[in-house]
């Protein structure tokens, strides 16, 4: 069960640096949804765990210094979200083995759901930076 958590986790955080790469340097806001797709909230309005956690993972890429982002609206949206230098540095640098950035390498293992390489380019790429 941790690998699938994991890979959501991996999968999400490269769904949120695309989305603000999209529209960088202009502030967007940037909805949970879109990211893990619908949620269905319990008979006491609560998120689903799945919704919870990419919440999580905006909040974990802020920390980290990844985004910038306003407020948090009702755990539905995020306002005035943006990509910080260091993300937007990471996610245009070319890698030597494809000669392609890492932003198209990222949508190109999201597009052929293989969460394998997803992993590797977040960690090396990103998280990392080699």
């Amino acid at each position: 069960m941790l690998d699938v958590h994991i890979d959501d986790f991996f999968s999400d955080t490269a769904v949120i640096l695309l989305s603000g790469l999209q529209n960088f340097p202009a502030p967007q806001i940037l909805f949970i949804e879109d990211i893990c797709g619908p949620d269905d909230t319990d008979e006491f309005g609560l998120h689903s765990p799945r919704h919870l956690a990419t919440l999580g993972a905006i909040q974990w890429l802020r920390d980290e210094g990844y985004v910038r982002f306003g407020v948090i609206d009702r755990q539905e949206s995020v306002d005035d979200f943006v990509l910080t230098s260091k993300s937007f540095s990471r996610l245009i640098k070319v890698l030597r083995d494809s000669g392609e950035p890492v932003f198209r390498e990222l949508t190109a293992a999201r597009t052929e759901g293989d969460s394998i390489r997803l992993r590797q380019l977040m960690t090396d790429c990103i998280i990392n930076e080699l």
